[in-house]
């Protein structure tokens, strides 16, 4: 946590910062950009082969990136994410969400379960080949994308009930 007397010093722009900078902003490619990896023409070792490949490189670049940008310029990106997430203005009581969008977005909470039991199935009943593989990733690529799609629909109140189920209800006993 800053103190009010405590400046983080300023960025030098040197040949250390556009490295940084670059390996930085590559890191963030692979992440955003594997399930291109699913589209080659490959066999299905030789894909799973080349996105581990290609993953572990952007983890590599944002190693670097951290080691040669430093404290200040991670700080500074840390603030930025908090300043979008969290706003420092007091939010607005949000309005209850209508029965139809209720209803909506349970329905696709629990059709996002159905590509996961959609690909155990193929597992287990189907010989596997080289577009099963591709299948399958775009059946847990839809499931995930559901998922989110609901939480979205279903509105910050059905989050904060989420939330509040993994809560500890009873008191904590001080440890001694």
């Amino acid at each position: 946590m800053q103190q009010d007397g405590d400046a983080t010093p300023p960025l030098r722009k040197d040949w250390k910062y556009r490295l940084g900078l670059g390996l930085f902003i590559y890191s963030l490619v692979p992440i955003c950009t594997i399930e291109l990896v699913a589209l080659l023409p490959l066999d299905t070792a030789e894909i799973v082969t080349l996105g581990a490949v290609y993953v572990a490189s952007g983890e590599l670049a944002f190693l670097a990136a951290v080691a040669l940008l430093g404290k200040p310029f991670i700080q500074a990106v840390k603030d930025k994410i908090k300043g979008f997430f969290f706003s420092k203005k007091p939010l607005s009581p949000q309005k209850p969400i209508g029965k139809f969008r209720h209803g909506l977005g349970v329905a696709l909470l629990l059709g996002s379960l159905a590509p996961y039991y959609a690909a155990i199935g193929m597992l287990l009943f189907a010989t596997p080949g080289d577009s099963d593989a591709r299948t399958l990733l775009y059946l847990l690529l839809a499931g995930e994308a559901l998922f989110v799609v609901s939480l979205f629909v279903l509105g910050p109140e059905f989050w904060a009930r989420l939330t509040r189920l993994f809560e500890w209800p009873g008191k904590e006993r001080p440890t001694e």
